[in-house]
């Protein structure tokens, strides 16, 4: 009988532990929520409401002695089911907290420099290239990288002003290496394809670059504003100098739930103001001289001003895409990848992350080449924007989404910013409207800002295209 009595007591303060735990437990879920600041204020009273009742209830029964031994295992049984949910839950909004905490810090970009040599060479460390020549392409950002790579071996710079010359040298073994960056091999994969030289690295190294915060602050939740998204083609990490493959001004209208995209093909020939009145050259290249030059540019072009930017690349795209269980675009008509890696029916085609990256990038297919792009471009984010908010796949795939955006994502929104408009969006739940405008122009092939003496493909803007696009977004913001 004492036995008895004794296993009763025992059990009497293990059940009180967990409750006390569990109580603690939903007290701390409840501060996360709200220093997340993320849910609508309605909501908040509702999950504090219910939180409340709920453990008054569940304490109730526990530490009331009159309740029956029973009913207290079943209390407790719900308590640890409750405990698993929420030491779940908690995790996930401390994970989200320290990623949005992020948001609108001043992003610091390394810019990527290689030292190479031709396959068939002997050299296999930059060691072995002590006392030999190599090749640099004439430019700011080059010399001041040839001048880090001085401090860790001494060699014999030869400085080009014409880069195909420079590879065709290192092909014919008057040079023994070349110094590039992410933009030159670029180039060797794109408009400088018919260099057909196969290289080899013998060392690499980055450079810091820090920007300067450009950020035009509005209430998000009551302001138009706009966004200026770039698509670094490459990937890793977002951290990276690389030229931009993806150019789109979103303007956002909060209120009454509109989006109008605006699309500018990479090759536009435009001004980089930062660079000099005379410095023109095709706008993928402005995001080799970091993020505000590309924003720069778009304002000077569209007569606008960019309040936030967000910077994504190839590793973004796909893993969002990806984590939202793939997305539904309408194909215009069927076409195989240039590079044959995938064929696209035409109507409505469920593409997983790589499908419609690939599906975004291909140009070669088309006769209207980067103008088709563009459109293509508009097709895969209004997919991704109509799957997330018009489904439930935000909620039930959101550690997916943010695991897959937290390496590959900058954005000079700050956390405030974000949180207002999660807030907008969940309390009303509403779709967005989307429309859609891009610019054209014409073939030409002319030396640029960047590689003056190589003649390259850009698009000469038409000033009736500029001009429309400007209007469009002009009678947006009235």
């Amino acid at each position: 009988m004492k036995k008895n009595v004794k296993n009763k007591k025992v059990k009497n303060i293990i059940y009180k532990v967990i409750a006390s735990i569990s109580t603690l437990l939903v007290i701390l879920f409840c501060f996360l929520i709200y220093k997340l600041n993320m849910l609508p204020f309605k909501y908040l009273i509702i999950l504090y409401g219910f939180f409340f009742v709920i453990c008054s209830l569940f304490n109730f029964f526990v530490f009331n002695n009159k309740v029956k031994s029973k009913i207290k295992l079943v209390v407790i049984i719900l308590f640890l089911i409750i405990d698993l949910i929420l030491g779940i839950g908690s995790k996930y909004l401390d994970d989200t907290i320290d990623f949005v905490g992020t948001f609108g810090e001043n992003q610091e970009q390394s810019e990527g420099y290689y030292v190479k040599v031709l396959d068939k060479s002997s050299s296999e460390g930059i060691n072995d290239l002590s006392g030999k020549v190599i090749g640099v392409y004439s430019s700011a950002n080059n010399m001041n990288a040839s001048s880090k790579l001085s401090e860790v071996i001494s060699y014999e710079i030869k400085e080009y002003e014409d880069i195909e010359i420079m590879f065709i040298e290192l092909m014919s073994e008057s040079i023994d290496a070349v110094l590039v960056n992410d933009s030159i091999l670029s180039l060797l994969e794109g408009e400088l394809e018919h260099i057909d030289v196969s290289l080899k690295d013998v060392y690499n190294f980055s450079i810091v670059i820090k920007e300067v915060d450009i950020v035009k602050t509005v209430d998000v939740s009551t302001k138009k504003f706009n966004i200026y998204v770039a698509g670094g083609d490459s990937y890793g990490s977002i951290k990276k100098v690389t030229n931009t493959d993806v150019n789109m001004v979103i303007s956002v209208d909060p209120v009454n739930h509109k989006l109008l995209l605006t699309s500018i093909p990479r090759d536009y020939y435009v001004n980089f103001p930062g660079q000099g009145e005379n410095a023109y050259d095709k706008l993928t290249h402005a995001g080799y001289y970091g993020i505000n030059e590309s924003v720069l540019t778009v304002e000077k072009l569209l007569d606008i001003d960019i309040n936030y930017y967000i910077k994504v690349n190839f590793s973004t795209v796909e893993g969002v895409i990806d984590a939202i269980g793939g997305v539904d675009v309408k194909v215009d008509k069927a076409f195989t990848a240039s590079d044959g890696t995938y064929s696209y029916k035409k109507g409505v085609q469920h593409m997983n992350g790589k499908k419609a990256l690939r599906f975004a990038r291909e140009r070669k297919a088309f006769t209207s080449g980067d103008i088709e792009r563009v459109k293509n471009q508009q097709k895969v984010l209004s997919a991704i924007i109509d799957k997330v908010t018009s489904s439930t796949a935000l909620i039930t795939s959101y550690s997916k989404i943010l695991d897959s955006v937290s390496k590959n994502f900058a954005t000079n929104m700050k956390s405030e910013d974000i949180s207002k408009l999660v807030k907008m969006q969940l309390n009303d739940m509403r779709g967005w409207s989307i429309t859609s405008q891009n610019l054209v122009g014409t073939d030409l092939y002319t030396g640029t800002y960047t590689f003056p003496k190589s003649k390259l493909y850009v698009m000469k803007p038409k000033e009736d295209s500029v001009e429309k696009v400007r209007e469009k977004i002009d009678k947006f913001f009235e």
